[in-house]
């Protein structure tokens, strides 16, 4: 029996090295941004209930654009993501700021529709059906347990720039540890290396598990972000300050929660580059 698993699609970003809003940017010739396909993939793993997070200025080209292309019987929320929407006992700095709080704050943002497990995915990520199958197979039984989808480091470059990936620490199928790395990228040689969370360049094989930010969650997370987000505005957030969701996995894994770690059997696709935009064409273009 499928599960009642919801899908929620982290679609607020400010898409920075990208310049503009991924979020909506289309594929090839298919008129559909790249988050459509992700949603249909969940969709035909059974998802039934989809929330977007969005930012205000966005929400009517997601009416036009997006939601005329998805299926009759999908539920759709959309949860704008507000820069007062804190905890209540959390002081809103006084500085003048239009980014957002950042991915653990996003996921909060949602917390009024989020009463049963969920997918949480970026919009500018392709992960492909089998990852989407496998996060609600897992939660077809009863399980407490958190779950992600990772993927070999090599499968998840970039060829116009450096990335960033959370390489994971796993033991025995359980998720011990995520480490950001920062601009990874191959030299002339092919050979890849990155910054550790040191700041230091180090060479990387390309077989290391990364976590693309797809993870199966319970409801039960949602008191973990208010309680890091808390700590995050106790600390006085500076301009770019974000408040990110690995940060809040990566603490509850150390408090004992238990995730369990699936591999992806397809390639990760994604847009950070605008030139990355162009080159995932044809293989969209297949896929209408």
């Amino acid at each position: 029996m499928t599960a009642a698993v919801s899908l929620l699609v982290l679609a607020g970003g400010m898409g920075s090295r990208f310049g503009g809003d991924k979020q909506l940017a289309t594929v090839g010739n298919t008129g559909r941004p790249l988050l459509y396909f992700s949603v249909m993939d969940a969709y035909r793993a059974g998802v039934r209930h989809l929330v977007l997070v969005i930012r205000q200025n966005l929400q009517t080209l997601f009416t036009e654009q997006v939601l005329p292309t998805l299926p009759a019987d999908l539920k759709v929320e959309f949860v704008v993501q507000q820069l007062d929407d804190i905890p209540a006992d959390c002081v809103l700095p006084t500085m003048v700021r239009t980014k957002p709080w950042g991915t653990a704050h996003a996921v909060w943002a949602a917390r009024q529709q989020l009463t049963q497990p969920f997918i949480v995915i970026n919009a500018d990520d392709y992960y492909g059906g089998d990852a989407m199958f496998k996060l609600v197979q897992h939660f077809s039984a009863p399980a407490s347990s958190w779950a992600m989808v990772a993927y070999p480091l090599a499968l998840t470059l970039s060829e116009h720039g450096g990335v960033n990936r959370g390489c994971c620490q796993v033991e025995a199928g359980r998720l011990l540890k995520v480490t950001e790395w920062t601009e990874i990228q191959a030299d002339h040689d092919g050979a890849l290396s990155g910054l550790d969370g040191q700041g230091f360049r180090r060479p990387l094989s390309g077989q290391q598990l990364v976590s693309m930010n797809i993870w199966g969650f319970t409801p039960n997370l949602l008191a973990r972000l208010e309680t890091q987000l808390q700590q995050f505005f106790q600390a006085g957030p500076g301009e770019k300050a974000e408040s990110y969701l690995p940060v809040a996995v990566d603490q509850a894994l150390q408090q004992g929660q238990q995730l369990c770690v699936m591999v992806s059997t397809e390639a990760w696709r994604g847009i950070t580059y605008p030139a990355d935009l162009a080159a995932l064409g044809s293989f969209f273009d297949n896929k209408i």
